[in-house]
């Protein structure tokens, strides 16, 4: 199967990738991965709060590009961590494998098992309903993150989709 590529950004600092890169509204879709979640140890949150479409593509083998930007680092904890687990939560679910984690040169593969033990049934069947997608061996997500001066400003996000959606209804 050729490799198809889905754009999503994540809210509310990914809207900036719009501007940045010269993306189109119509060719991206939005995804909520809050970096709160990964500084205080929400993992199951992050699996409860996953957006349906990011994991249909994902099964159907598409590679995922997620774009956010950190508010003090070039780095967004919700991609760094946030994507990490997801990857080792999904292989782990769809596949049966166990990969390896490391961030920023420290080994979590303990940590995330023990955070993976704590998912809910609930949780569980949330994403085992996306096994009968699957199209695919492997979790294909990449990331783009650099850092931002425009974080906690909705106003500039919000012109950003403004402008956005009125130049894409001209013709």
């Amino acid at each position: 199967m050729p490799e198809k590529t889905k754009i999503f950004l994540n809210l509310t600092n990914g809207i900036e990738a719009i501007e940045r890169f010269g993306l189109k509204l119509e060719d991206v879709s939005f995804i909520r991965l809050q970096s709160c979640h990964c500084e205080s140890k929400k993992f199951v949150d992050i699996l409860k709060e996953l957006d349906y479409n990011f994991l249909m593509h994902l099964a159907m083998g598409f590679r995922c590009v997620v774009y956010d930007f950190g508010a003090k680092s070039p780095t967004s904890k919700a991609l760094y961590i946030g994507l990490t687990w997801v990857k080792y939560a999904l292989y782990r679910r769809w596949f049966g494998k166990i990969i390896p984690v490391e961030i920023k040169g420290w080994d979590l593969s303990q940590r995330f098992d023990m955070f993976y033990k704590k998912i809910d049934d609930k949780t569980k069947r949330k994403l085992d309903y996306f096994k009968k997608y699957l199209f695919t061996d492997e979790i294909l997500i990449e990331t783009v993150s650099d850092a931002t001066i425009n974080d906690n400003k909705p106003e500039y996000f919000r012109s950003i989709l403004e402008k956005e959606l009125f130049n894409s209804q001209k013709i």
